[in-house]
């Protein structure tokens, strides 16, 4: 049975060929809470592409921060789509330029770049393809002439990229049949998807909403892990499952059904503040956007509660370094736990030049920086990967292993009092001109927060971290400070430096 869509806040009529806004079914469907339950459905649709597939592999982080991508998506959606026109356009451009390096040669010899106008261009199909699986899968399908109309708004979002909108299909009946080509000819079964679908569930970190209860988390994460595979798969479209010679059980039908359907009818009758995510919220409200608290948060929008990055929580614990007392030299356990939580950014055991360059892309994407201030970012980390890769890679093939990393780091550190300053302080000082977007040469608990906030820090600790950093007390952070920071977690030898700060709430 299909229905209209109910009317929006704003029934302001729009171009159903110009780019989406009040009024349209866009705006009614994509900021919506529920967006969440077929985000798996949408990641392992985009994985499936090759050239996605490749990427993923190459450079994302989502295999140890699986929260962050569906966090980061989420919020850019929002951004793209409610956002006024002036930041929309600093949205694309942060896009484009957080996916301008994504390129390379895949394991199968053929080469990939992220910038591909049909790789863009099947990306944004998947988007309405999920928006119109959202309804349907909740017992409530769009209407023909609904369906026809978020064809048409998400189509003219090609625009917004500075693609040609013939790069996909004019009408709704011709996308369902490149949607099915696709799945058919172009989609592959690769690691990445049967990661998103299985593995991913097994051992994904607790999630920033529910770091109240770990045991909590536990037990859920083992009863997501038996029940989400089944549940992904009942999502699928059944040619791209078929593909995949994956069986569903009327249990895992069943179940996906109960859970969009008990969704739907539990969200509906909220208010916009609590049915939608926060940007689309303030946005179909009618109110101004919060930079920091609502474009920049995460934890799936929830402000102060964002998934960043490790590299960004770790400044919580170098503060701390110099100020605890003497305890036997534990740098071995911490230097091990550091390379696994923090360096290893792709979740491959080991560390190469994309790990570092998923760092600096995690310390850009909050930010709103040019183009020459992203590419000093990146410089900065590259400068302490090269550092890295001379000092470290005993046997020359460009990775580095946990055990180099832990006997290099210990066996320099203590020959060469410069050590640090010669590595990793190239990407602090990246970090810092980075975060002092006013450049007044201190980070002040604003530009603070914009960028460390989030993660596993919550309000507090992140303010002990900040006066913990801030030695001269003047109300900011200084790069001497900064570095003093970072040079006293490397170098210093108690147990606490590592900080359960770092490795288990950062």
């Amino acid at each position: 049975m299909t229905a209209p869509l109910p009317a929006s806040p704003s029934d302001a009529p729009i171009e159903l060929s110009g780019f989406p806004g009040p009024g349209s079914v866009t705006w009614t469907l994509l900021g919506q809470w529920r967006m969440a339950l077929v985000m798996p459905r949408l990641l392992v649709l985009q994985a499936a592409h090759p050239v996605v597939g490749a990427g993923l592999a190459k450079h994302s982080t989502y295999r140890t921060h699986p929260w962050r991508r569906v966090d980061h998506t989420l919020i850019s959606l929002q951004r793209f789509v409610y956002a006024p026109p002036e930041q929309r356009h600093k949205e694309v451009e942060r896009i484009l330029r957080a996916h301008r390096r994504i390129k390379g040669t895949d394991e199968r010899g053929r080469a990939y770049a992220a910038g591909q106008p049909e790789v863009r261009a099947w990306v944004l199909g998947t988007v309405f393809e999920a928006m119109s699986s959202m309804e349907r899968l909740a017992g409530r399908p769009l209407t023909a002439a609904d369906e026809a109309r978020l064809y048409g708004e998400w189509r003219a979002t090609l625009g917004a990229f500075g693609l040609e909108h013939d790069l996909l299909p004019p009408d709704l009946d011709g996308f369902w049949d490149y949607f099915e080509r696709m799945q058919r000819d172009v989609l592959e079964d690769n690691t990445e998807v049967r990661f998103l679908m299985r593995d991913m569930y097994r051992g994904a970190a607790t999630p920033s909403v529910l770091e109240w209860c770990p045991s909590l988390w536990a037990l859920m994460r083992s009863s997501a892990a038996m029940l989400m595979p089944g549940a992904v798969a009942a999502q699928l479209p059944r040619t791209y499952r078929e593909r995949l010679h994956l069986h569903v059980g009327q249990a895992d039908l069943t179940l996906s059904r109960t859970v969009h359907r008990t969704a739907r009818t539990a969200m509906e009758p909220l208010p916009v503040r609590s049915r939608y995510m926060p940007i689309a919220a303030a946005a179909m409200s009618g109110r101004a956007l919060e930079k920091t608290a609502e474009v920049h948060s995460g934890g799936f929008g929830l402000p102060g509660a964002g998934l960043l990055a490790r590299p960004l929580g770790l400044v919580r614990a170098v503060a701390s370094a110099a100020v605890r007392g003497p305890e036997r030299d534990s740098r071995a356990d911490r230097l091990g736990r550091f390379f696994s939580q923090v360096l290893d950014q792709t979740g491959d055991g080991r560390i190469d030049a994309h790990d570092l360059q998923a760092m600096a892309r995690a310390v850009c994407w909050p930010l709103e920086l040019s183009p020459e201030q992203e590419d000093r970012v990146y410089a900065g980390f590259t400068a302490w990967w090269e550092h890295m890769r001379s000092t470290m890679d005993t046997d020359g093939d460009a990775h580095i292993s946990k055990e180099e990393w832990v006997a290099a780091t210990l066996r320099n550190c203590d020959a060469d009092p410069a050590y640090v300053r010669d590595g990793v302080h190239h990407a602090v000082r990246a970090m810092f001109e980075a975060v002092d977007t006013d450049g007044s040469g201190g980070i002040d608990r604003h530009e603070y927060r914009t960028v460390f906030s989030g993660g596993r820090i919550d309000p507090g600790d992140l303010d002990r971290g900040f006066d913990e950093l801030d030695v001269d007390k003047d109300g900011t952070i200084s790069l001497s400070e900064l570095l003093d920071g970072f040079t006293a977690f490397f170098m210093a030898r108690e147990s606490n430096v590592s900080g359960a700060q770092l490795l288990g709430r950062a």
